[in-house]
């Protein structure tokens, strides 16, 4: 039609909110669970593992030798420290125009002062929960060069525009930077993987490999999958294959998944107090998993769901589980690994810390960015150096190998 209309009018202004929408699950639940009381300087932390006791003793007969005198027998165990750090960097253009006002949806020395704090503890929440080595995600199947989708296992830490490392075990093949991850998991022989989209890899990445984010190969915290665990390898000084009973109750069952029941929760929660002797912990048991991992929990019972007439809600309220060994309680983590479930006396585990995580100041002004005199750009940087530990492996257990259906990958 002729005239006036409101795609051609050219008059009117577009109408812009306050705010930033998020789209990201910013969780972090590590620190509030973990004891933060361990503040140390020096060289490392060391203790004494009691690894046997004497048998220098035995019934006797009348008039009959004693037996030979003999020793309780200790080992050290050792703590270190990781690193952590990152930086955030404004020219004098940006700092003057997306400052605070109302013209701007958030400042930028706000946005980008608290989001990468906000990165680094969302981060460091997902390494919780893993083994120390670092690995981001493990391909599932091969994608040959110039390929530009990729399958992993998991992808909660590949995060959009992040550089990731490829490693065959130790052997570096090359790198690559992730552009999307697709929401809907991939369902193949019975295994979610998260699809993946990335530029035209200059390599090819077989299945098996694994992805670390950028140089943190070997350097992330110990997290849950390493302090409660039964690896017969060498773990805080301590040889596990000498000393098998340094070790988690862990619950496996050959890499081949299977469903939760009750009798895993009475076997694990029978098992810690059988290994332990104690009749409950310290601070009491905390299931982890993740939320897929709760659906099982509640499903446990659904068969005994009974509605009436009268009913208005249909479903469970089950965060705990009870029986004879005790009762815990369920908490979920979006960042907990697929298929297991962690069992953890947290009166037992240490952030040992010697510094906590802060913006490095500039000496006598205490301002966190630094001018350059070459360009025009103001750069400040955030450090962290902290560490996990557990003193008794034995009073925390573990559950792999369960059965879990996501929805989505994030």
């Amino acid at each position: 039609m002729a005239g006036v209309n409101i795609g051609n009018v050219g008059l009117t202004f577009t109408r812009y909110l306050d705010g930033v929408v998020e789209s990201l699950n910013q969780m972090s639940k590590a620190r509030k669970l973990v004891r933060q009381d361990d503040q140390w300087t020096g060289d490392h932390i060391e203790g004494r593992l009691h690894t046997a006791r004497s048998p220098s003793f035995g019934y006797l007969e009348d008039g009959s030798a004693f037996a030979s005198p003999d020793k309780q027998d200790y080992v050290s165990y050792k703590a270190y420290r990781k690193f952590i750090g990152g930086s955030i960097q404004l020219t004098d253009g940006v700092m003057a125009t997306a400052s605070k006002s109302k013209n701007v949806a958030r400042d930028v020395i706000t946005s980008e002062v608290e989001g990468l704090m906000n990165g680094m503890l969302k981060h460091e929440n997902f390494a919780f929960f893993r083994d120390g080595t670092g690995i981001a995600a493990t391909a599932t199947t091969t994608a040959a060069a110039a390929a530009t989708t990729l399958y992993v296992d998991d992808a909660r830490a590949l995060w959009d525009k992040a550089r990731f490392q490829v490693y065959t075990t130790t052997v570096l093949r090359g790198d690559l930077t992730v552009t999307s991850v697709a929401s809907a998991p991939s369902l193949s022989g019975g295994v979610y993987r998260a699809v993946v989209t990335v530029p035209a890899l200059a390599m090819q990445v077989t299945a098996a490999d694994v992805l670390y984010w950028n140089g943190s190969y070997g350097r992330a915290i110990t997290g849950l999958s390493s302090l409660i665990d039964n690896t017969a390898t060498t773990f805080q000084n301590v040889a596990v294959g000498t000393y098998p009973r340094y070790s988690s109750l862990v619950l496996s069952n050959s890499s081949v998944k299977r469903d939760l029941t009750p009798t895993l929760f009475r076997q694990m929660m029978a098992g810690i107090k059988q290994k332990s002797g104690s009749e409950s912990p310290t601070d009491g048991l905390t299931v982890l998993c993740n939320n897929w991992g709760a659906i099982n929990v509640e499903e446990l019972y659904e068969g005994e769901l009974r509605l009436t007439p009268e009913s208005k809600v249909a479903g469970l309220a089950v965060a705990s589980f009870q029986s004879a060994m005790g009762k815990v309680d369920i908490i979920t983590d979006s960042d907990a690994p697929y298929g297991k479930m962690f069992f953890v006396d947290f009166s037992k585990i240490y952030r040992a810390v010697q510094k906590q995580l802060a913006w490095r100041r500039e000496p006598g002004s205490g301002a966190i960015f630094k001018r350059s005199d070459v360009a025009g750009v103001w750069t400040a940087t955030a450090l962290e150096i902290a560490e996990l530990y557990i003193k008794e492996r034995h009073t925390s257990g573990r559950i792999d190998d369960l059965n879990e259906t996501p929805a989505t990958m994030y």
